[in-house]
């Protein structure tokens, strides 16, 4: 990979699509679709191509195998575009998400070991009784059929989960949709997104009202999340038998802040807490309002989510135990099949530690490189018939496809920095859509069509109305 020789291609050697003068390609990166328009340039300039933001080159890459170097190959050799780590932190969020190194290294273990599969599986009876919420809330929409836009309700739904994981507080946003805590969380990835590519911090010199909410949000997040961590610092003083044991995410951080070497001050442990509650709540409500996007167009797959249901949890609403969502393999193909199909992490933000090559390219050090997540996946060498929904092709006994290549989708990112909440956003998911299926029929308010996909920092729905009826068949 760090090979030096004549015949090496430069950035500059690479094609690009025309922009402006000044701007460069800002006009088109500002759309709330940008990433399919980065995915419509690769199938016009190339695999790999450069485009401009104003003075910055930027190496866009919707190469397989370069992005599935670039994953490999984190943290030693690559690492997260620093413009977002500048972002994070300057909104006072110290994370393992954004962190890099031996920093991030110190991080990674406390963080894996809380949501790890045996954490996750002693948090399912909150995972449960949040459905079960969700489920009456659905249940009262479906006795009046109104149109609904039920992304925000799945957002309610994962906030209600991971305050409770996190924080062990009931904070039932599901019955209280209106709560101002959903609202402050919600303005934070928007305003991400938009700082990371501004050319310039026009927020540091003339804030707007979009800024000035932001801040009023991050100080009304940070007074809530005081509340919660002196709370748990209490706990764990009143009941030492929870440091060999935490029950919560925050006390599991909590513990380790008190150990030698650590890097977990308040700072880090206030940051992780909301990285969990902002990610988890972004990422996990988004693919569920885009799975019963498809689920809404397919009665037959909601069919057979419905019998594999009926099967797995008879007596029952929702799964009644851990070990019966090993039972629901329909439904998690369905799941990933929208995971593929409309990735909320449809892009990447990288750049380089030192010099390097990457598919004869020479990448000089700091280099920003966008990675296109979702190109691979729409591409019929790597799913063959790759624009169908058809959650078939991720069980591999009734794969009818030649081509599947589950590699090239990575959603969750790859390497040594998986996702951590990966699993936990699994089981909430697959728990909240089979039984959503068992016990409604699903339709859609509008067109296909009308529903569009916008991009801020991670990709959400627009304008998706569902209708919900009590399930006619069992």
């Amino acid at each position: 990979m760090t090979t030096s020789t004549a015949d090496l291609l430069k950035i500059s050697d690479l094609k690009s699509p025309k922009g402006s003068f000044l701007l460069g390609n800002l006009k088109e990166f500002k759309q709330k679709n940008k990433h399919r328009i980065l995915e419509d340039w690769a199938k016009e300039y190339g695999e790999l191509y450069t485009i401009k933001l104003a003075a910055k080159t930027i190496l866009v890459s919707a190469d397989t195998d370069v992005n599935a170097t670039i994953l490999k190959q984190r943290p030693t050799k690559f690492r997260r575009f620093s413009k977002i780590n500048e972002i994070f932190l300057e909104m006072g969020l110290h994370t393992v998400f954004n962190a890099e190194g031996e920093h991030w290294k110190k991080q990674r273990k406390p963080v894996t070991e809380a949501l790890s599969v045996k954490k996750v599986k002693g948090y399912y009876p909150i995972i449960q009784e949040k459905t079960t919420n969700l489920i009456a809330k659905i249940k009262s929409y479906s006795e009046t059929e109104n149109t609904i836009e039920i992304l925000n309700d799945f957002i309610a739904f994962t906030i209600d989960v991971t305050t409770e994981v996190a924080f062990g507080y009931k904070l039932n946003t599901i019955d209280n949709k209106e709560d101002s805590f959903q609202k402050h969380l919600e303005l934070i990835f928007p305003l991400i997104n938009e700082r990371i590519t501004a050319p310039i911090a026009m927020w540091r010199i003339f804030p707007n009202a979009r800024d000035k909410e932001l801040k009023i949000s991050l100080k009304a997040i940070e007074d809530v999340m005081g509340k919660f961590i002196n709370e748990a610092k209490q706990r764990l003083a009143e009941n030492p038998e929870l440091v060999e044991n935490p029950t919560t995410f925050l006390e599991a951080l909590l513990v380790e802040s008190k150990k030698e070497k650590t890097v977990f001050d308040e700072k880090t442990v206030y940051g992780n807490v909301i990285a969990m509650l902002i990610a988890g709540e972004d990422t996990t409500s988004n693919t569920l309002a885009w799975t019963l996007f498809y689920l809404a167009q397919h009665p037959e797959i909601v069919q057979k989510i419905r019998q594999e249901a009926s099967i797995a949890y008879p007596n029952n609403n929702t799964p009644e135990n851990y070990d019966q969502l090993a039972d629901l393999k329909y439904t998690n193909a369905a799941i990933q099949e929208a995971i593929r199909l409309k990735p909320t992490t449809p892009m990447l933000f990288f750049q380089p530690n030192e010099d390097l090559v990457l598919k004869n390219v020479f990448v000089p050090k700091d280099t920003m490189i966008i990675t296109q997540n979702s190109y691979a996946a729409m591409d019929n060498a790597n799913f063959s018939n790759a624009t169908k929904f058809d959650p078939s092709r991720w069980i591999k006994s009734a794969c009818p496809y030649q081509n599947h290549a589950p590699k090239t989708s990575r959603a969750f990112g790859g390497g040594a920095r998986l996702c951590p909440g990966m699993h936990l956003s699994i089981i909430e998911m697959t728990t909240a859509i089979s039984s959503i299926c068992k016990q409604f029929d699903i339709s859609l308010a509008v067109k296909p069509y009308e529903v569009e996909e916008n991009f801020a920092f991670t990709m959400a729905p627009e304008n998706l109305k569902i209708i919900f009826k009590k399930a006619s068949t069992l």
